[in-house]
């Protein structure tokens, strides 16, 4: 084609045609620019259709990364309610008989009040899109600033846990609740597998009425049935806070999850 054109433009030369020369040569020009401007279109479609592929699978790893924060968020909702619920217990006793006859279930929910659960994030789609600079391959600018949005919220939500968890469950309550209390251990350890039940409940027996003791007398004291009661008081208030928040969580979730079928379907 080239050496056809080349040919034309000769002969022209040759015959002393000066303004068709021209006229052919702003042709030739026009051509090409035209096949540059299709070569450039064609090769933006190209582009946007490979950004268009990676946006959809960013959605889908999206969805499925809010898919087990859902879960993350039922497995901490299901902890927090079971530390209210001790919590609660210990705060009914002391109400119902001023904590004057202690049962083991005291114990036990005293102790299960000194662990606590950490609220994991699992972002790394969202990490990925941040660090890598793709989150601009998500077109629908509203959806990009709810999910921006939603996961500086969550990390905003694993902080206070944490400092929660370390500052007050670990330093403050654990800290007074192994000075008035004792920790009951169920002795269903690893370590106590290959002890004959028998012994396992006189270990039991002998740590829950010696201890117990202890912790009655100590309790008798009005200073510190004050300070154990504003302990267990305080754990109550912590997991109803984490409470609070992780259902806020699991309906926001649930919209971003929306929103991302939504933008997968259009």
């Amino acid at each position: 084609m080239i050496k056809f054109f080349r040919k034309i433009r000769q002969k022209l030369i040759e015959q002393s045609r000066v303004r068709s020369y021209f006229l052919y040569a702003f042709g030739e020009i026009v051509l090409v620019v035209i096949g540059i401007l299709i070569a450039l279109q064609i090769n933006n479609w190209n582009e946007i259709r490979k950004d268009k592929q990676k946006e959809t699978i960013y959605l889908s790893n999206l969805e499925r990364d809010l898919e087990n924060q859902i879960i993350a968020i039922n497995n901490q909702i299901d902890s927090e309610n079971v530390y209210i619920h001790e919590s609660g217990s210990i705060i009914e006793q002391f109400i119902s008989n001023s904590l004057s006859e202690l049962e083991i279930s005291f114990y036990q929910n005293l102790s299960n009040l000194h662990s606590r659960k950490t609220f994991v994030i699992t972002d790394p789609t969202y990490t990925d899109l941040i660090s890598s600079g793709n989150i601009n391959l998500i077109k629908n600018q509203k959806f990009k600033d709810h999910l921006i949005k939603y996961y500086q919220e969550l990390k905003r939500i694993e902080k206070v846990i944490q400092n929660n968890n370390t500052l007050l469950v670990d330093q403050q309550f654990g800290v007074k609740f192994l000075k008035l209390g004792y920790y009951y251990n169920n002795l269903e350890l690893d370590s106590m597998k290959y002890i004959p039940k028998t012994t396992t409940f006189q270990l039991t027996t002998i740590y829950h009425k010696e201890l117990s003791e202890i912790s009655k007398d100590l309790l008798q004291k009005s200073e510190n049935k004050l300070e154990l009661m504003n302990i267990v008081n305080m754990r109550h208030t912590i997991s109803l806070g984490h409470l609070g928040l992780m259902i806020e969580s699991k309906k926001t979730t649930e919209k971003i999850l929306e929103e991302i079928k939504r933008n997968t379907n259009n």
